[in-house]
């Protein structure tokens, strides 16, 4: 017999599974969608009074599998101001164990100093460099070595460097556990006048970098289920579930 709460997450499945097959949804979700585009929407909040770049629909998710999970690791890249590395630090906080590890190119003096201040500290690592260097790379591997793994890739959007990204991070990733490609909604919702200086546009995406990662792929799975429940995401076709 199920408790209240698996009572409650199975009536939750069965509405999220009702709402992937409702159009009408799915036609005032993208609309609605593309004007947070427009309006700067993911650019409203902070975490602890640190900006965090990232949609508070897909944030609720990403605690939940943090939660479910309960990862040594997770590994962010492109850290921005850092409020991404906070809030999820601060889920491991809870659980009692883990750490997060944001690797970003030019990882900033004022940012890494509100960091080093912050009661989460301990929880954080931050290095230098590109994602995708070798040196990188290596020292990513014997951080996570023997541990259980989930990594969000949000740095450079080019396809190029996501499907980089992708094919050295993924095998970090524990079965049952993800890796994140946020942003993989330029594909489908995006400014030309306010990205003239970026090389991503739809085409050149981290969607497209996705879809070649997953050609022939039985490892990972896209999860449209875990995708649903935000209902407004900027990673659509994004959540990829290790299976083996």
């Amino acid at each position: 017999m199920k408790n209240p709460t698996e009572e409650y997450i199975a009536a939750r499945d069965e509405q999220v599974r009702v709402n992937m097959e409702d159009r009408d949804l799915r036609v005032l979700t993208e609309r609605f969608f593309a004007e947070m585009v427009r309006s700067n929407y993911g650019k409203n909040f902070t975490f602890t009074g640190v900006p965090i770049l990232q949609l508070p629909t897909d944030l609720m998710v990403i605690q939940e599998l943090i939660w479910n999970i309960q990862p040594d690791v997770v590994i962010e890249s492109g850290i921005a101001f850092g409020g991404g590395l906070l809030f999820y630090a601060s889920v491991l906080e809870v659980i009692g164990k883990g750490k997060v590890l944001g690797i970003d190119i030019d990882p900033r003096d004022h940012n890494m100093k509100v960091l080093e201040k912050h009661p989460l500290r301990h929880r954080i690592s931050v290095v230098k460099g590109s994602s995708i260097d070798k040196k990188i790379i290596e020292a990513t591997r014997d951080y996570c070595r023997d541990g259980k793994v989930m990594v969000i890739l949000d740095s450079c959007h080019s396809a190029d460097h996501v499907l980089q990204e992708l094919r050295l991070y993924a095998p970090l990733v524990s079965v049952g556990s993800y890796v994140i490609v946020m942003d993989t909604a330029i594909e489908f919702f995006f400014h030309f006048d306010r990205n003239q200086d970026r090389p991503w546009k739809p085409g050149n995406s981290p969607y497209s970098a996705v879809q070649e990662f997953m050609k022939g792929n039985d490892e990972f799975v896209v999860d449209k289920e875990v995708e649903q429940r935000t209902l407004l995401t900027a990673a659509p076709g994004g959540w990829l579930r290790r299976v083996k």
